[in-house]
């Protein structure tokens, strides 16, 4: 049964979860001392500001109180004063100087100046940073939970159906593991891309960064019941769960992935895999002769490409060709090796025993990818969707049995 939030611009979140401040998040300012228990209270109001109020009528007189902000996945840590006014502490964050992203997961702890004795810490607290706008319904099926407002539930199906199959994908084709002890996958649909872009305008590019956003089990779509609408949706979010499961396989290894082969490895994992219209643009650059070469997309390519599609498109397809070549074994020694900071180029050799140019040779000689006179466009395109299509139909015979094996994911 679906949970449904108030619909209000200000919503008092009680923050009743009291975690040790060492375990979840590490070095903090001082140590955690014999406290009576504290209740502070969080009011926000989205895109607006974050107000925190501690209550202090049983710490006795107290001289100064500083709260400590640390959002989830992040090592920075926002400190501020707060006023003292009779038995309470309060302070009021502008979120023009604290941005945060839609429904992050923010710790925070504070540090208590007694008017005798020395300073203490309290443990540390979470509230969640809801963009309470708008009315917020549920459907979870573990370790998914999908969050939604309009569209009714064929746009929650729509979303879990894609996340689930995005993690199970990324287990069979690469041996991705979805770290569970971090908390599910947490997946907002907003209403439509536009409110999406609202809700994110006013974040900096810092927030906005592939690995800033991979390392969080956060998703944020946009999606309408349209069936044009729930395609893209699905696309969407598989992608987006794909490469919180690449961090998670990983971790810290994610940044020295090469651009490629992080963009494939989410595009394979998503359920439609390369689309029709990709096909069509590798067609044309293959006949245009201007096709990337992988060596330029071992970092992300410029914003200003004539057709971003195409980057995007040849990773999609190398990686699929890759998987066809070398199956889950090779990918995983790919992902490993590189992730242990090894080149782009001397990645592919560590792992597969040729270079990264041979690999793209074969993978181009195997799609027809390379200029051919007298040679139509509509044949040409038909080679590279069997090329392509090989890889995933033994995918899909892969992930069939093993939903005979086991049919409780879904």
């Amino acid at each position: 049964m679906g949970l449904k939030h108030p619909r209000t611009w200000l919503r008092w979140v009680v923050a009743g979860l009291g975690l040790l401040a060492g375990l979840v998040l590490g070095p903090a300012p001082g140590r955690a001392a014999a406290l009576p228990p504290l209740t502070p209270q969080v009011l926000v109001v989205f895109a607006k500001s974050v107000t925190i109020r501690l209550p202090l009528d049983d710490l006795g007189p107290v001289e100064r109180v500083e709260v400590y902000l640390r959002p989830e996945g992040m090592v920075d840590t926002y400190t501020q004063d707060m006023h003292l006014n009779g038995p309470l502490a309060e302070v009021t964050l502008s979120m023009h100087d604290y941005p945060l992203p839609p429904f992050i997961q923010v710790y925070y702890w504070f540090r208590i100046y007694p008017a005798a004795g020395e300073p203490v810490q309290s443990p540390a607290f979470v509230f969640i940073y809801e963009d309470n706008r708008f009315t917020w319904q549920e459907r979870a099926v573990e370790p998914v939970q999908v969050y939604w407002s309009e569209g009714g539930a064929k746009v929650a199906e729509a979303a879990l159906n894609a996340a689930h199959i995005a993690l199970q994908n990324a287990f069979v084709q690469w041996q991705g593991h979805f770290d569970t002890t971090r908390g599910p996958l947490r997946v907002y649909v907003y209403p439509s891309r536009a409110a999406l872009a609202e809700a994110l305008a006013p974040l900096p590019d810092a927030w906005r960064a592939p690995e800033v956003q991979a390392r969080l089990h956060i998703i944020l779509a946009g999606g309408n019941p349209s069936p044009a609408g729930l395609l893209e949706l699905q696309r969407e979010v598989a992608y987006a769960a794909a490469q919180r499961v690449l961090y998670d396989t990983v971790q810290e290894g994610y940044a020295n992935l090469p651009w490629w082969l992080r963009e494939g490895l989410a595009l394979l994992a998503e359920p439609q895999g390369v689309d029709a219209a990709a096909y069509q643009v590798l067609t044309e650059a293959a006949q245009a002769n201007r096709l990337i070469p992988l060596r330029a997309l071992c970092a992300a390519p410029p914003d200003d490409l004539d057709d971003p599609r195409l980057a995007q498109a040849e990773a999609g397809a190398f990686v699929a060709h890759v998987f066809g070549r070398y199956g889950p074994a090779g990918l995983r020694r790919l992902l490993d090796i590189y992730a242990s900071g090894l080149g782009c180029e001397d990645g592919v050799q560590a792992a597969l025993g040729l270079s990264l140019q041979a690999l793209e040779d074969d993978w181009r000689s195997a799609a027809g990818l390379h200029p051919q006179e007298g040679l139509t466009p509509g044949w040409v395109g038909v080679g590279v969707a069997v090329s392509m299509l090989g890889p995933f139909v033994a995918l899909a015979v892969v992930y069939a049995r093993r939903r005979t094996a086991d049919d409780t994911l879904l």
